[in-house]
């Protein structure tokens, strides 16, 4: 048990050093409004084995994750850790936009999203 725990440390460590939260808006003709946000989460900027086969253990299983319920695994499992979250500004941003699809945005909120999004650049 405390094995696991070591374990389990040593991989949120590294998560929360590697992981990146990267969100975009995208010019998208055939929707309502005319845009879409991207969401999409790098979980390590080289493929890491042993860090995929833990995520594995948590239900996550790619190195690129864009479906909103596996984005939400990764943030519920950085949580506890946020201090050490490296990309912690963009990780604090994709939760505000997680229920985006949910809502019908209008061009102000698209608007804000995307400033929201070009500060951290």
């Amino acid at each position: 048990e405390v094995e696991r725990m070591d374990e389990d440390a040593f991989f949120l460590g590294f998560l929360a050093r590697e992981c990146r939260f990267q969100l975009s808006v995208h010019f998208a003709p055939k929707t309502r409004i005319g845009y879409r946000v991207e969401r999409r989460v790098l979980v390590s900027m080289k493929d890491e084995p042993a860090l995929n086969m833990w995520l594995s253990t948590k239900g996550v299983h790619s190195r690129i994750i864009k479906k909103p319920e596996h984005i939400w695994v990764l943030i519920r499992l950085l949580m506890p850790v946020k201090e050490h979250v490296k990309d912690f500004d963009n990780m604090n941003k994709m939760i505000q936009l997680m229920d985006y699809k949910g809502r019908a945005p209008t061009h102000e909120e698209i608007e804000r999203i995307i400033g929201m999004i070009d500060m951290s650049k």
